[in-house]
Formats: structure tokens, sequence, C-alpha cells
């Protein structure tokens, strides 16, 4: 009987079969990867924008908040990676002395969304307190 050397051919398919499994799967998890880090930058700028905005509408008196334009105040420059984009801001009063602001950014064409709210009560002084 005569040695024989080299893989037969199913080993070879085994061989290859497993390869493409392996090299399949890489591929896979690195799009997810890029998709989810691409969410997750997307969403940390459409957080600083809402953080900033909330700070400006925090100075604006109790008395005015109804009667505010209900668009962004801040720069919305921040959001350009999200482009298109549309920005919100609801002023809702469950109370007389309790309003609630909304600041919302809708983006991807409106299958993503970011949102904040403040709840502003009149303490009777001024916009910082």
């Amino acid at each position: 009987m005569s040695k024989s050397r080299g893989f037969t051919l199913v080993e070879v398919l085994v061989a290859i079969l497993i390869l493409t499994i392996v090299i399949t799967t890489t591929i896979a998890m690195f799009v997810e990867r890029h998709k989810r880090l691409k969410q997750a930058n997307e969403t940390i700028l459409a957080y600083q924008a809402l953080s900033n905005e909330a700070e400006i509408w925090r100075r604006v008196a109790f008395a005015r908040l109804d009667d505010a334009n209900p668009a962004f105040k801040s720069d919305t420059s921040i959001l350009g990676p999200l482009a298109p984009f549309t920005t919100l801001v609801r002023v809702d009063s469950p109370r007389a002395d309790v309003k609630n602001v909304t600041f919302i950014i809708r983006w991807n064409t409106a299958q993503r969304e970011a949102k904040l709210s403040i709840i502003r009560a009149d303490t009777g002084g001024s916009g910082l307190w």
C-alpha cells in the first residue's frame, strides 16, 4: 500500500467552507460595528445640541415661555452631519405655575429622534433660579 500525500477533495472543500464562514462573519461584524458607531456619533451630536438649547431656554423668563418662537435659538451647525434634520420646541402647561419645555431633533428622514425635556416652575425669581 502506497502512502498518500496531500488532502482529499472533501477535506479541501470543508476547509474552504469553514474559511468562508469565518470571513463572512468577520465582514458582517465590521459592517454592524460601523453602523452602530455612526448611530452613536449622531446621538452624541444630537444630545449636545439639545443640551445647548436647554441652557438657552432655561434663562428665558417664565412668563415669556408661551410667547417664544418654537424654534431652536442656539447655533445648530453642530448638527451638520445629520442633515437634513428638523428641530422643534414644544411648551406644555400642565399647571399654571409649571411648564414643560421639550426639545426634539429628528433626522434620517424622521426615523431617528432625540428628545430632551426640562420642567420650569414659576418661583417668582429670575430665569436663573
